[in-house]
């Protein structure tokens, strides 16, 4: 019997946290396969609370609920880490949604893959050109682009908890920072079909230049632990800051 903890880190997400959910619980699962959801209010303001708590009264036992004081995207994915009780952890942001089958079809691939450490997919009705239905994605791979959507990842718990979790220190880039980690040191795969619908928060083009300072920060790290030379991390310095231009122009 495997199971999975599906994490939803939620911050003022009265107008989209319940669909997110609904998302979830419309997964069909195998006779050898189970699920719980938490949910954890990063100390939203609006009525995210009372909307977490009226789907758990009528979700069937699947969730429960933690209640913080607003730390962070990090920190509440931290916190529902920590309170897993499932093998694997899916991650979903309580503004995307997920589409019929993604969450049974990444379980079966990697139970039968003991060796693979995640699994994530391509999104909003699009696949990653030119390459196969499966593919892995190393390290180097990974750097220039990131291409692990977070609300795509299920992972193995065992695996987060090796690679130190998600950055609490930081406010953008933080997951990349940690797939760069799994990457370093494991394995993972890309299942290149569109199970996610991700929809892009409102004031997003504000937060485009925090967000290239976080990749910027995350390239420094990966070369204070010694996973890359000075010389390529000018290369990637550039290539993300030839990224950020092109999103400013868009």
């Amino acid at each position: 019997m495997s199971s999975v903890s599906v994490l939803i880190p939620a911050y003022n997400a009265e107008g989209t946290l319940r669909k997110s959910v609904e998302s979830v619980l419309g997964q069909k699962m195998d006779g050898s396969q189970q699920f719980e959801i938490i949910i954890v209010d990063d100390g939203s303001t609006d009525s995210t609370a009372c909307v977490a708590e009226s789907l758990a009264d009528r979700g069937r036992g699947l969730i429960r609920i933690i209640h913080q004081k607003n730390s962070g995207p990090a920190a509440a994915r931290n916190a529902g880490i920590r309170a897993a009780r499932g093998d694997y952890v899916a991650f979903l942001d309580a503004d995307d949604q997920w589409l019929p089958g993604k969450l049974g079809t990444q379980l079966e691939i990697l139970e039968a893959d003991p060796n693979l450490d995640l699994v994530c997919t391509a999104m909003n009705g699009k696949r990653f050109l030119l390459r196969p239905e499966r593919f892995a994605l190393n390290f180097m791979d990974l750097l220039p682009n990131n291409i692990v959507y977070t609300s795509s990842v299920v992972v193995r718990k065992s695996t987060l908890t090796a690679a130190g979790c998600f950055n609490e220190a930081r406010m953008y880039s933080e997951d990349f920072e940690l797939w760069l980690r799994i990457a370093h040191r494991g394995k993972i795969m890309v299942l290149n079909k569109p199970l996610i619908r991700y929809m892009k928060g409102r004031g997003i083009s504000a937060k485009f230049w925090p967000m290239e300072k976080g990749e910027l920060e995350t390239y420094a790290i990966m070369l204070r632990e010694g996973w890359i030379s000075a010389r390529r991390q000018t290369t990637l310095r550039w290539w993300s800051l030839f990224k950020y231009l092109i999103r400013r122009i868009r």
